[in-house]
C-alpha cells in the first residue's frame, strides 16, 4: 500500500520512515514507543558513539547505525534528540547533507528552545516543530512503560503539528500547544515540579541522617510522605487545600525550633525561602502572616550573611555575648 504521508493524519498500522539523531534516553524511549505501536519504520540512527548507537538499536528493536549525518537515509520524520547545544549545528549538518526529503518533518524535544533553532532545514522545503514531553527520562524502559498520559508541549509549523500531534497521541500522550516566548517559563515550571523535588528529598535525607535515622529508612519515609502529599494534591487539585504542616497551622514556635535545629546555613536559607513562599498558600489573617514572615525573614537574612561572609570565623559569636577583653 502506498501511503501519502503529506495528507495522512491517521497513524495506526501505517508505515513511514523515521530517523533518530542522538538516541540517548529520550531518543531510545521515543524509538521504542514508535516500534511498540507499529507507527513507523526506524531507518537510521546516528550517535557520536557507535557503541551507544548499537545499544540504542538493540533497545529500540529497529534501525541501522549511520556513522555520520550524511549517511542517514531520506525520511518522513527525523527526531533530533541531541543535547540542546547541538541542535543548531545538527540542523546545519542536515541541511548540507543533501538527504532531506521535501515536505519531511524535523522535530526536536527541547523544553526551553523553540523550533526556530533547527530552521536551517527549512531551506530544503522541510517543516520544523518541537515537542517536549513533560516527564523524567532517567530509565528508558520505565519511561516507555509510563509514557501514556504524558503531557507534551508543542509548537512549530502548523502542518507539522497537524501530522505529529496525532502520532504522539497514538503513543498515549496528551498534547497542548505553547507560545514560543513562553517556553522558558514553562520549562522552569517543570524544574520546580520535578528536579527540585529531588533536591528537597536530599535535604530531607540530610536532616534525617543528622537526626540519626538510617538512610534507607529515611528515603522510604520521604517517598511515602511525598506520595501522600501528591495524592492529596491530586484529589483536591488545589495546592492551598493540599497544604499541611506548621506554616499552614501558624505554629510559630515549631518553625523557630526547626530553624534553630538545622545544621547548615544553606538549609536555613532554603527552609526560609520555601517557608516564605508557603505563607502565600495559607488563609491566615494579616497579623499571623506577618509574624511568620518576620521569623523566616530573620533566619533568611542571617543565613545569607553567614553564607557570603568571607571570614566565617568573624560570625562565630553571633547570638553570643562578647568575651571580656
Amino acid at each position: 500500500m502506498i501511503i501519502d504521508f503529506h495528507t495522512t493524519t491517521y497513524w495506526p498500522h501505517m508505515t513511514f520512515v523515521a530517523n533518530i539523531i542522538g538516541a540517548g534516553k529520550l531518543g531510545q524511549t521515543l524509538g521504542r514507543l514508535i516500534v511498540k505501536h507499529n507507527l513507523a519504520k526506524i531507518a537510521g540512527i546516528h550517535n557520536r558513539s557507535q557503541h551507544r548507537a548499537m545499544a540504542a538499536i538493540q533497545f529500540i528493536g529497529d534501525g541501522e547505525y549511520c556513522p555520520a549525518i550524511k549517511d542517514l537515509p531520506p525520511a518522513d520524520i527525523t527526531f533530533i534528540t541531541t543535547p540542546d547545544d547541538r541542535l543548531a549545528e545538527t540542523s546545519l549538518d542536515l541541511a548540507r547533507s543533501g538527504q532531506i526529503k521535501p515536505g519531511s518533518i524535523f522535530i526536536h524535544c527541547s523544553g526551553i528552545l523553540t523550533s526556530d533553532v533547527i530552521s536551517a532545514v527549512k531551506l530544503k522545503d522541510a517543516l520544523v516543530m518541537s515537542i517536549h514531553p513533560m516527564r523524567s527520562f532517567a530509565d528508558p524502559a520505565l519511561s516507555v512503560e509510563n509514557f501514556p498520559g504524558t503531557y507534551c508541549a508543542t509548537e512549530g509549523d502548523i502542518p507539522a503539528l497537524k501530522k505529529i500531534e496525532p502520532f504522539f497521541e497514538s503513543m498515549g500522550s496528551i498534547n497542548f500547544q505553547i507560545a514560543k516566548d513562553k517556553k522558558p517559563l514553562y520549562h522552569a515550571a517543570g524544574v520546580f515540579a520535578s528536579n527540585y523535588l529531588v533536591t528537597l528529598a536530599q535535604e530531607a535525607v540530610n536532616c534525617f541522617i543528622a537526626a540519626k535515622v538510617e538512610k534507607k529508612m529515611a528515603l522510604r519515609m520521604i517517598i511515602n510522605l511525598m506520595k501522600g502529599t501528591l495524592s492529596n494534591l491530586e484529589k483536591s487539585m488545589s495546592p492551598q487545600e493540599a497544604l499541611t504542616g506548621p506554616i499552614e497551622r501558624g505554629d510559630l514556635a515549631t518553625i523557630k525550633k526547626h530553624l534553630a535545629s538545622l545544621s547548615s546555613d544553606k538549609q536555613r536559607l532554603l527552609y526560609s525561602v520555601m517557608g516564605k513562599a508557603t505563607i502565600e498558600l495559607t488563609s491566615h489573617d494579616k497579623a499571623t502572616k506577618q509574624q511568620l514572615d518576620a521569623a523566616l525573614s530573620s533566619a533568611y537574612m542571617l543565613a545569607r550573611e553567614l553564607a557570603t561572609d568571607p571570614c566565617p570565623s568573624s560570625t562565630a559569636s553571633i547570638g553570643k555575648k562578647p568575651s571580656p577583653e
